[in-house]
């Protein structure tokens, strides 16, 4: 026997390797983005709220959300790295190029958040608040966890590294990472570090509005820039090194001298928030990148009005120039990287719409253009799968879509409901169906057997949803008897109830919904019973078993109803995943929440984690059902275990 159970186990792999397939094969096959059509968006456009320069937050909030999900069913994996592009190439008036990643450089613990370059050196500040050092072929030639939070602005300064992140804090740290200090923290936002020429100062700007002229050495704030009436996002130091020019929230282009602190000019012209400046180094152009998706040039000699480069669809959220100074690269929320012809503002070449969300840009020594961005790949279909397997081998299926509880924490709490209503429901049905079965087959064309029949055949016509109703208004209506309860399993306030009052509450909750699940199986499970035991009694072996003068409640019972098991034995292993599927209906009505209601409440909210694992659970019933009739197989004919 021990050995026929351990082959049929054995035997059940491949089924249940052949039911993950399928299963994997109608989420990942289903019309549409499941991910976001379960959100009700397209899944597309991202606008950031960090820079508060406006823009549909909600749409942005949500494409994240979705993103988020798509990593947890394993369609999406972050690309932790720095993305390199081709700079090059682009003729002014030829037709728009397409750009191409040529490398990715490193493989860095989480997204990039800010890029400084030095020669061939880069440096990379990243959103788990490490310091990465990367050669220009991407190798790590340094990492160490620098801040607590995510990183938001990196720099050089003379032979120290400075970093700042969100709580104001900034940190300065040797080229091979020992700590060299900490700056007062500022408990604001810090946009930008820049470093000044002479090695030893450095600038940065701040959400309190503020820019502060900081030295290397011990941190200390030498001057502070006052001027802007809200957050700074961005400073860009001139070519000679003695005056900057800042912007931020307020709109406003502002330039600084250096030595005295002083506000020389300010340009106007920009619709929404400033997020990123680039001067040329002869000081003749200013380049802008604005929160209203546009690109402009100021001309420092003395033009009037910016020429305003348009074309990406979301903000633009960084900016820089090529090295000699004749294309203008940009990037944007909208997940693009574009190149621009200097003199006539038209554009070159633009990124394939997968870079995901830029955060920055910097120019390489060798003309190359690297980029910062949240940027996300395609994971490939079969390495989704083995993923998504072996979670579900640890019965892990991630969180719900709808309220991002566990998975698992809601099947635990639905299915000993269902499985216990079911049972309930079989042992009823079993306990009448197989004596009316037998009885009706030896009492063959007798009152009994057809009034049986009528009556049982009867009750499978009646629709479950409308013998529920009809026994809610009879039973439970304030207008009829009102004897029993019709909402789920339990009444108020059962905690304050003693045992023996809770255990009759419970029965009466039970009352109805066992009985709207149990009258639909007598007439099937009673008529399979009557039809093998008419067979059985037919036999030769029950002849001769009368004509020795054995009792016949012996016959019967003894002889011919074991031998009429199998068909019954066949039933009960496709019962088992029936109890799922069958109590949506009688769960709905009766407001109990158990796996049906949960499968149902999934497919509407197309909750594919929890679909995904409500299939899974079905067809590990089935197996176990298969499983269970092949071993009542044995027991009723000992042969079978020999075949």
């Amino acid at each position: 026997m021990i050995a026929y159970i351990f082959r049929r186990i054995l035997a059940m792999f491949p089924t249940l390797l052949g039911i993950t397939l399928i299963t994997f094969a109608i989420i990942s096959l289903a019309p549409g983005d499941p991910v976001a059509t379960s959100f009700g968006a397209g899944g597309g456009a991202e606008q950031s709220t960090e820079a508060g320069g406006g823009g549909n937050q909600d749409q942005d909030r949500m494409a994240d959300a979705i993103r988020a999900k798509k990593k947890l069913l394993g369609i999406l994996e972050e690309d932790r790295s720095v993305i390199t592009w081709s700079a090059s190439g682009y003729a002014a008036g030829g037709p728009l190029q397409p750009m191409y990643p040529e490398t990715r450089l490193g493989s860095l613990p989480s997204w990039s958040r800010t890029l400084s370059v030095e020669g061939d050196t880069l440096f990379v500040g990243g959103k788990d608040g490490t310091i990465t050092v990367l050669s220009d072929s991407g190798s790590v030639l340094q990492q160490w966890e620098a801040h607590e939070n995510p990183l938001t602005a990196i720099a050089v300064v003379g032979d120290l590294i400075v970093s700042a992140d969100g709580e104001g804090i900034i940190e300065r740290w040797s080229m091979s990472g020992e700590s060299a200090g900490q700056t007062q923290p500022l408990n604001v936002l810090i946009r930008e570090l820049v470093a000044l020429p002479d090695g030893e100062r450095f600038l940065s700007a701040a959400d309190d509005g503020i820019i502060r002229l900081h030295r290397v050495d011990n941190g200390t704030v030498e001057r502070r820039f006052e001027g802007h009436n809200n957050r700074v996002y961005a400073i860009a130091l001139s070519g000679d090194g003695t005056r900057f020019w800042s912007g931020g929230y307020d709109r406003t282009l502002r330039q600084w001298d250096l030595a005295s602190g002083k506000e020389l000019a300010s340009l106007e012209g920009h619709g929404q928030a400033i997020n990123d400046i680039a001067v040329f180094p002869d000081d003749s152009k200013l380049v802008t990148a604005c929160d209203d998706r546009n690109i402009r040039i100021f001309d420092l000699t003395g033009a009037a009005e910016p020429v305003v480069m348009e074309g990406h669809y979301k903000q633009a959220s960084a900016v820089a120039i090529s090295t000699d100074g004749s294309q203008i690269y940009s990037g944007s929320r909208d997940e693009t990287i574009r190149v621009w012809d200097t003199a006539t503002g038209t554009q070159l070449a633009q990124s394939d719409e997968s870079t995901g969300r830029i955060r920055d840009i910097d120019v390489a020594a060798d003309g190359r253009l690297l980029s910062s961005a949240d940027s996300w790949s395609t994971v490939p279909v079969h390495r989704r799968y083995f993923s998504w397997l072996w979670r579900t081998v640890q019965l892990d299926f991630d969180r719900s879509f709808v309220d991002d509880q566990l998975v698992m924490d809601k099947i635990k709490k639905a299915l000993p409901v269902t499985i216990g209503l079911n049972v309930l429901a079989l042992i009823v049905v079993y306990t009448l169906s197989i004596p009316l079965g037998v009885i009706a087959a030896v009492k063959r064309n007798s009152t009994f057997d057809h009034a049986s029949s009528l009556i049982l055949f009867t009750l499978y016509s009646i629709p479950s949803f409308w013998l529920a109703t009809l026994l809610i208004m009879m039973f439970s209506s304030r207008q009829a008897l009102d004897i029993l309860p019709s909402v789920g399993l339990h009444g108020d306030m059962p905690w304050d109830m003693s045992y023996l009052e809770w255990l009759w509450d419970f029965i009466k909750h039970l009352i109805m919904p066992v009985l709207v699940m149990s009258y639909g199986g007598l007439a099937s499970l009673s008529r399979y019973a009557r039809t093998s035991m008419l067979e059985t009694i037919s036999e030769d072996y029950i002849r001769t078993a009368r004509a020795k003068g054995l009792d016949e409640s012996i016959v019967i019972w003894k002889h011919a109803f074991r031998n009429s098991l199998i068909t019954i034995v066949t039933l009960l292993g496709n019962l088992l995943p029936a109890l799922i599927g069958g109590s949506v209906i009688v769960e709905y009505i009766f407001s109990i929440n158990g796996m049906g209601r949960l499968g149902f409440d999934a497919i509407l909210a197309r909750d594919y984690p929890v679909i995904m694992a409500i299939t899974t659970f079905s067809a590990l019933l089935t197996l176990v059902g298969i499983l269970i009739s092949d071993i009542l197989y044995s027991i009723v004919d000992p042969r079978v275990t020999q075949k």
